[in-house]
C-alpha cells in the first residue's frame, strides 16, 4: 500500500506542476516544436529535457509532442521537405505521401537524396514546429485561462 500511496502522490505532482495558463501555453508550443522535428525516438528524453530545464509540465509537453504520431508524421515529413526545400532553393518540391513514409520509413534513399532531404525536411519542420508551437502555445494558453477562471470564481 505504501508503494501504491507514492506512485499516487507522483503522478498527482506530474499532473499539477506548472500548470498556470502561461506554463500550459508554453508546454503545448515547446512539445508541439519538438514533436515537429523528425528526430524520431529521440522525443521523449527531449521533451523530459526541455521541460526540466524551462520548468514545464513534463506530461504535457510530451503529450502535444505526440503530433508525430503515424497518422500525422507523413504529412509533417512532406510539409518539412517542401517548406525546407523552397528555403534552401527557392523552389517548391513535388513531393507524394507516399515518397514521404519511404523518408519516414528510411527505407526509400531516393537517389542518394536522402542526407539533403534530411536537412530539408529539418530546416521546414523547424519553420513548421514554430508556426504550430505559437499558434498551439496561444490557444493552450487561452484555454488553460478560461478553465481556470471557471475553476476560481472571480472575487468581488
Amino acid at each position: 500500500m505504501h508503494v501504491r500511496r507514492q506512485l499516487a502522490r507522483f503522478w498527482d505532482h506530474l499532473r499539477h506542476e506548472h500548470n498556470a495558463p502561461g506554463q500550459v501555453g508554453a508546454a503545448v508550443a515547446v512539445g508541439l516544436f519538438l514533436g515537429t522535428l523528425p528526430l524520431y525516438g529521440l522525443h521523449l528524453a527531449l521533451c523530459l529535457g526541455a521541460a526540466w530545464l524551462l520548468r514545464l509540465n513534463k506530461i504535457t509537453v510530451y503529450l502535444a509532442a505526440n503530433i508525430s504520431n503515424p497518422l500525422l508524421a507523413p504529412l509533417l515529413v512532406a510539409a518539412g521537405i517542401v517548406i525546407g526545400e523552397y528555403v534552401r532553393f527557392g523552389a517548391m518540391r513535388d513531393l507524394s505521401l507516399d515518397q514521404a513514409r519511404g523518408f519516414l520509413d528510411g527505407l526509400a534513399l531516393l537517389g542518394g537524396e536522402l542526407p539533403g532531404l534530411f536537412l530539408s525536411c529539418f530546416v521546414g519542420d523547424v519553420i513548421l514546429g514554430t508556426v504550430l508551437g505559437v499558434v498551439g502555445g496561444l490557444a493552450a494558453w487561452v484555454a488553460a485561462a478560461r478553465w481556470q477562471a471557471r475553476e476560481d470564481p472571480a472575487e468581488p
